[in-house]
């Protein structure tokens, strides 16, 4: 697709579904718009409580592959501690983003979120092309990942996904536009309550593309409409942007409150990373694959702490609260391979106990190895 015409994007029969992760732009200033007369509708039918017009909790997952059994561990946790809250707001990242619809329906969905995170290992993932994946579009083949996500999000979940949708709640996911160089946030609630056939097709898409690791897993190929066309763009990995993500920067909630609900709500973001900020020394294979691996290891470990630095300095300007967790030095278990089930179960145990003791930071390190900061 020509660079003139990416901007023009469209989700089919779907309006302000697909929007640019870096810039306030029109349509996101739309998507809050509707989002809070939503709310405000359904808080005076009784649909929502009163208090969804005077505070707001909102949840942001990250990426990290086989760690994404934190994340699920614990949310489990949390809802067994007692006090977790509806989101009004998820958004997801890679392996964050297939946990976020089960996050984003609540605890009902804990069952089947620990199932995705523990039961299934590489042969359900992913399966090696070999020599030819070197020369193809990725070294493994992800066909049997994308029919993981398909058995899962059921015609019964996009209509849960559907019906808070129009109570005013969102499931926000990201890929990154690769062409264009960009990170894109698809609303995948508005895709589930939209008229469009095949909505189902395109959600599990949005999903399998938002957890493709550029070269290691294939991009995927989404259909959009541009002026009357359909055409496509080329998607990978939304953690190729960024780790974990909430909203653009100077976003200027505060005035769309104001305006909507006469007053600024008492709001809080959470965080769950999935993976660990300190620093793990290993001896590295000598080899351009092993050498590169490690290097994007040690990129994504920075990336985390400068992700979480910039949603502090975000929340904070717009006068919220930001807590976040993440995998707990005590815990050193290693995988013996990329999905490897026993490692996926011990964290998620680890990740259990964790949300059960409400286990939350507030102030990010400003590097990995300050992994203690002060409360």
């Amino acid at each position: 697709m020509p660079a003139s015409l990416a901007a023009s994007a469209r989700i089919e029969h779907v309006d302000l579904a697909r929007f640019w992760g870096d810039l306030v732009t029109p349509e996101i200033r739309a998507v809050i718009e509707r989002q809070y007369d939503q709310t405000y509708r359904a808080v005076r039918t009784g649909q929502r409580a009163a208090s969804a017009l005077r505070q707001a909790n909102f949840l942001a997952i990250s990426g990290g592959g086989a760690d994404g059994a934190f994340a699920a561990g614990y949310l489990t946790g949390w809802t067994e501690r007692g006090d977790r809250p509806q989101f009004e707001v998820v958004t997801g990242v890679s392996t964050g983003a297939l946990a976020a619809p089960f996050a984003f329906l609540g605890s009902r969905y804990d069952g089947p979120l620990q199932e995705v995170f523990t039961l299934y290992g590489d042969a359900e993932i992913y399966t090696s092309l070999g020599v030819f994946g070197v020369l193809g579009r990725g070294l493994y083949d992800n066909t049997p990942l994308r029919n993981l996500i398909d058995r899962y999000l059921t015609d019964e979940m996009i209509e849960d996904i559907a019906v808070q949708y129009r109570l005013g709640r969102r499931l926000l996911i990201q890929t990154t536009n690769i062409d264009a160089q960009r990170p894109v946030v698809w609303d995948l609630s508005a895709i589930a309550a939209g008229s469009r056939p095949e909505r189902r097709e395109r959600m599990v898409e949005i999903l399998l593309a938002s957890a493709a690791i550029p070269a290691v897993f294939p991009p995927v190929r989404i259909d959009v409409q541009v002026d009357g066309e359909r055409r496509q763009e080329l998607h990978v990995d939304g953690g190729t942007v960024a780790q974990i993500f909430f909203a653009p920067p100077d976003i200027g909630l505060n005035q769309f409150e104001r305006r909507r609900f006469g007053a600024i709500r008492s709001r809080k973001l959470y965080l769950i990373r999935n993976g660990r900020l300190l620093p793990q020394y290993e001896t590295t294979e000598e080899t351009a694959i092993g050498v590169a691996k490690r290097a994007i290891e040690t990129l994504v470990k920075y990336q985390t702490v400068s992700d979480l630095v910039r949603l502090q300095l975000q929340t904070a300007a717009g006068g919220a609260k930001l807590f976040y967790a993440a995998i707990p030095n005590s815990f050193t278990a290693t995988p013996k391979s990329d999905f490897d089930r026993s490692y996926m179960q011990q964290l998620f145990a680890t990740g259990r106990e964790e949300g059960a003791r409400g286990a939350w930071r507030t102030k990010p390190p400003l590097t990995p190895i300050q992994t203690e900061p002060t409360h």
